[in-house]
């Protein structure tokens, strides 16, 4: 079992990664050992292949979490699509009710297995609300879906077209691995571990 924890509930993928053994960390990846999972103190698999300094790690840990991102994404479309279908058409906004948050607001329209999300909140880095204007779309087809993100400030669409088989699992992979840019902006870069209490976060219709 690559996921039984030991008596500090490390994996066998968190204590390879912190002992730095690279070639334990690939096979272990090769037998889809969770990249995802955050240990007892909040640090991801990523934060801590990065505190070892080593870039072929960071690049091989960064490879996997976003093919696992992918996988896990292409198998919920079935299940998404199905829901889609079962739901009424709708187009409210969602102001988002915090002291946080006061002004940000989410807008959803849904109709047939297609799906729209405005909202001006974009993320939190750094203990900072990134703000800006997107539109997430989502149109459910036979084969898959089509996933678009618009950009209206900088008034560009990104594209990606998501299969429902996926029939090349090495070819996906192989397309995960990151840049030596990316890799090198992560080993320079401070490791911060983030949490936010959204418990006084709600949603009005």
């Amino acid at each position: 079992d690559v996921e039984l924890t030991d008596p500090r509930g490390r994996t066998p993928l968190e204590l390879a990664v912190s002992l730095g053994h690279l070639e334990s960390v690939r096979v272990l990846l090769r037998h889809n050992a969770n990249v995802g999972r955050e240990n007892a103190n909040g640090w991801t698999v990523l934060q801590e292949a990065v505190s070892t300094g080593d870039p072929e790690m960071v690049q091989l840990v960064l490879q996997y979490r976003d093919y696992q991102r992918a996988t896990r994404r292409l198998a919920g479309i079935p299940e998404l699509l199905s829901k889609l279908r079962r739901v009424r058409p709708l187009a409210p906004p969602m102001p988002l009710v915090s002291k946080v948050c006061p002004s940000d607001v989410y807008r959803v329209w849904k109709r047939g297995e297609s799906l729209r999300v405005d909202t001006t909140l974009l993320g939190f880095e750094h203990m900072t609300w990134q703000r800006g204007r997107r539109s997430y779309i989502f149109k459910g087809e036979d084969e898959g879906a089509v996933v678009m993100e618009v950009d209206h400030d900088k008034q560009v669409v990104y594209t990606e077209t998501l299969a429902l088989a996926l029939h090349e699992p090495d070819l996906l992979l192989a397309a995960m691995q990151p840049s030596e840019e990316h890799v090198a902006g992560r080993l320079t870069s401070p490791i911060v571990s983030t949490h936010l209490d959204t418990r006084n976060i709600a949603f009005e219709r």
